[in-house]
């Protein structure tokens, strides 16, 4: 677990992300490197689930204010439902996640709060409730699509198998399987920044390919947590209606 309580932190300068990594010289050239782009950052818990909390909160911070976007997620999510019901899950074992998660959009959308958002996610009941329908959508995604995603699978395990083993799991990481399934399925676009030891230079991948992206992530340590570019925050004009998803 990481050092501070919540799931979601409070924004902070990434200058003090850059100290916390002073001993890894590789690290701290890298991060500040990024200082050209990000200016802040938000820690999101080190419990397995970093990437889904913090995409989905990422994401409905963005929106926030923004009300045809937030409409067009909104509808992304109720629609949602209907894929993980055709993936065979039984709606009455994840109605509760799936009302939790709408009821939080729909506050996003009414409240327009950043201070309601950050509560709403560092209450474990809602906050993990989110976590388990989001793992459940990517699950679906890649269920629906098994034809395709078996060819990015390893030998001997099928694609219903990972998704049980792999992303339904709470505890467990993602991966960049599991980062296209739920980016694509709730068209969130997505860029990630990938600090690691070797000494080439910061490798990024936007997902998915070709989009504008909303939301900024850095893996650093097998660890996702929120970033943010100044440029971004200014930009309320941005338009993710142009969203372009590649895969039906």
């Amino acid at each position: 677990m990481n050092k501070f309580e919540e799931f979601i932190s409070e924004k902070f300068d990434l200058a003090l992300l850059i100290e916390e990594n002073s001993k890894v010289s590789v690290y701290q050239r890298k991060l500040k490197d990024l200082q050209n782009q990000y200016h802040s950052v938000r820690k999101t818990r080190a419990d397995g689930s970093c990437f889904y909390r913090g995409l989905c909160f990422a994401y409905l911070e963005f929106l926030l204010g923004k009300q045809q976007e937030i409409l067009r997620f909104k509808h992304l999510v109720v629609q949602s439902k209907s894929e993980v019901v055709m993936a065979g899950f039984q709606e009455h074992l994840f109605k509760h996640h799936y009302e939790t998660f709408l009821s939080i959009v729909e506050m996003a959308e009414l409240d327009g709060s950043i201070s309601s958002l950050l509560t709403a996610f560092n209450q474990q009941c809602s906050s993990d409730s989110v976590v388990q329908y989001v793992r459940l959508v990517a699950s679906a995604y890649l269920r629906n699509r098994a034809e395709f995603y078996q060819h990015f699978i390893r030998e001997g395990m099928t694609v219903v198998d990972f998704c049980a083993q792999n992303v339904e799991q709470m505890a467990m990481e993602c991966d960049h399987i599991q980062i296209i399934a739920l980016t694509q399925a709730l068209e969130i676009p997505l860029q990630v920044e990938y600090v690691d030891k070797t000494e080439n230079v910061i490798n990024h991948h936007i997902f998915p390919e070709g989009c504008s992206p909303s939301v900024f992530m850095l893996f650093l340590e097998h660890h996702f947590n929120i970033l943010y570019r100044e440029e971004v925050q200014k930009a309320k004009n941005m338009d993710s209606s142009k969203f372009i998803v590649k895969l039906n």
